[in-house]
């Protein structure tokens, strides 16, 4: 493992499926718990957009998609 690899462990955006530094995320106010899990965005758009409404980014038929 290198030390990018031990430093970047991306999560993948809910919202348009873009992955994610969760640290920076976090850092940047980037991020949001539904459901007693943690979720991190790539721009606060995507934050925004699922705060609105979390449950249909979970649905079966949900795609990520870019704006």
């Amino acid at each position: 493992m290198t030390d990018l690899d031990q430093r970047f462990n991306p999560e993948t955006d809910p919202v348009c499926g873009m992955a994610v530094d969760p640290a920076e995320a976090r850092a940047d106010g980037r991020s949001a718990t539904y459901e007693a899990r943690e979720h991190v965005f790539c721009s606060r758009g995507c934050l925004l957009e699922f705060a609105d409404g979390p449950e249909r980014f979970f649905a079966p038929d949900y795609v990520p998609h870019m704006h």
